[in-house]
């Protein structure tokens, strides 16, 4: 990301009787005062701010971000931004709350809390990472909450890090507050491994990060500890079995995900087709769960639904090592879970019968809108499904197809990612 120059401003020194200046614009007014109750002894804390706000032009959307000194149990740096949430109040970045207890501007600000070693002023690297998080979230319009993950897939902090993804989690120490603007709350960011990624997508975040928040790893404050050289599950081998059963107790909170995948019809002559007035069926991934959800819980929605009598599937292999969390973490829950292709417009959603609204049923385990297929896994099939499909975890020699007659269905798993972009 372009970051402008940054600049130093000199902190904001309290006015007398511990109360922010009144020069102070509200909403940023609200964030000091929140921070000043935390760190009461520190009256001028290091705060960078863009030299071109975002409102004239800037690229970077936090006015500031603000960094303390925390001299708890692990001593670290907690840094603050200010700009998700209204700091104006005049409509120049948000428009204005409906009240007191609505959302000033997105909601939040963001939190990130770094080990200090010996350095004797804090990195620089977390204001870039936090700015970029803000700047998605202006550009997308999707707000952040707690337990969402981040894919940054690169080495966060240095370029030996095993720390390569985010996490987002409710700061510990900073409550939600209610201004004159709204309310907003301090979401926090904290660096996870490769498997503790993996393991948020395949259970969900709210439990991983109680594990993390109960191991040295995190600790409850959720310390990021950049030159950290285990995960989670190395450190504490148990908790992976916790993982385990909390998937098998309540599922997966992954819905879809980006994927090599594509499909095409095997009977093409016993194909059933029927008209129907709507719009076409799933577009850009960036909302695929919401379009999902809409599709599937709205019922019938696109011109044409064909009905295929057989369906071959192809897919790279880090997208079938999927299928087994498909299983036992979405589908035996009665949720549905989505492979959406990054290789063309294409997506395939698996249900069971107890999904609501969906077009396949009884005698037609497959539906296609347009480009998006949907893939009816009996119940009564689950189990041999997914005990022929784990063979994935293990070395497989590729390629390798999977036959499924009961159902009339193929998965060819292939070992280049262009062939699955043809098929």
């Amino acid at each position: 990301m372009d970051t402008p120059p940054l600049q130093q401003n000199t902190g904001h020194t309290l006015a007398p009787g511990n109360r922010p200046p009144p020069t102070l614009a509200p909403g940023f007014q609200a964030i000091v005062g929140a921070c000043q109750r935390l760190y009461p002894e520190q009256k001028n804390p290091l705060q960078i701010s863009t030299v071109v706000k975002y409102w004239l032009g800037g690229p970077d959307p936090l006015d500031y971000i603000t960094v303390y000194s925390n001299q708890g149990n692990c001593t670290h740096w907690h840094y603050v931004s200010s700009g998700l949430s209204d700091l104006h109040g005049d409509g120049r970045v948000h428009p204005p709350a409906a009240g007191p207890n609505s959302p000033s501007g997105y909601g939040f600000e963001l939190t990130f809390r770094l080990r200090r070693r010996d350095e004797l002023v804090p990195p620089d690297w977390p204001f870039k990472v936090l700015q970029k998080i803000a700047k998605y979230v202006f550009e997308t319009e999707n707000k952040l909450v707690s337990g969402d993950h981040i894919t940054w897939s690169e080495p966060l902090g240095t370029s030996q890090s095993i720390l390569k993804h985010l996490i987002v989690a409710e700061d510990p120490q900073l409550e939600v507050i209610n201004t004159a603007l709204g309310q907003l709350r301090f979401l926090q960011i904290f660096c996870v491994t490769e498997d503790e990624l993996k393991a948020v997508q395949r259970w969900n975040g709210p439990g991983v990060i109680s594990l993390l928040r109960n191991s040295p790893v995190g600790g409850s404050l959720l310390v990021t500890d950049i030159q950290r050289s285990l995960s989670l599950f190395a450190y504490s081998p148990e908790t992976k079995s916790m993982v385990d059963a909390g998937i098998a107790a309540e599922g997966s909170n992954l819905c879809g995900m980006a994927a090599c995948i594509s499909w095409t019809e095997t009977d093409v002559t016993a194909s059933r087709e029927r008209e129907l007035t709507g719009d076409s069926a799933l577009s850009d991934w960036a909302s695929l769960a919401q379009q999902c959800d809409r599709l599937i819980y709205s019922g019938l929605n696109s011109r044409r639904v064909s009905y295929p009598r057989g369906v071959a599937l192809a897919c790279s292999l880090e997208t079938a090592r999927y299928l087994p969390l498909c299983i036992q973490g979405r589908l035996k829950h009665g949720f549905h879970f989505t492979l959406k292709s990054i290789l063309k417009e294409t997506a395939v959603t698996f249900v069971t019968g107890r999904v609501a609204g969906t077009l396949v049923g009884p005698g037609k385990h497959f539906a296609a809108q347009g480009d998006w297929l949907q893939v009816l896994i009996p119940e009564q099939f689950l189990d041999q499904f997914q005990e022929r499909i784990t063979v994935v975890d293990s070395e497989l020699q590729l390629p390798h197809t999977f036959q499924f007659p009961e159902i009339k269905l193929s998965i060819s798993v292939l070992s280049d990612t262009a062939q699955v972009g043809v098929v």
